[in-house]
């Protein structure tokens, strides 16, 4: 996946927030906190997120490493490629991986 705008960078302790309906997002995170709602968004997270949260229905995020995942509604998918975040699903389809 290859979003082309630049990313938006997000400071430690700050709140990023994307939902709507088939976006593609590209964020920087520093510590931040980063909410993912709607239908068929694509999320692609570099650096080191606290916390994710993802909602709604076929929302796909990649991210390069996390505090924390939590993902609820359904058929969303999040692939994370570092560390061993804490996990919590609930809903329907959802998945979350190691890639």
């Amino acid at each position: 996946m290859c979003i082309r705008d630049s990313p938006t960078f997000v400071p430690a302790g700050s709140t990023f927030s994307v939902s709507g309906t088939h976006k593609q997002v590209a964020v920087n995170c520093d510590g931040c906190l980063v909410n993912v709602s709607g239908v068929s968004n694509t999320v692609e997270i570099t650096g080191n997120c606290d916390t994710l949260t993802v909602s709604g229905v076929e929302n796909t995020v990649h991210l390069e490493t996390a505090r924390k995942i939590g993902v609820s509604g359904f058929d969303n998918k999040v692939t994370y490629y570092s560390g061993e975040p804490e996990v919590s699903k609930s809903g329907n389809n959802n998945t979350v991986e190691q890639g």
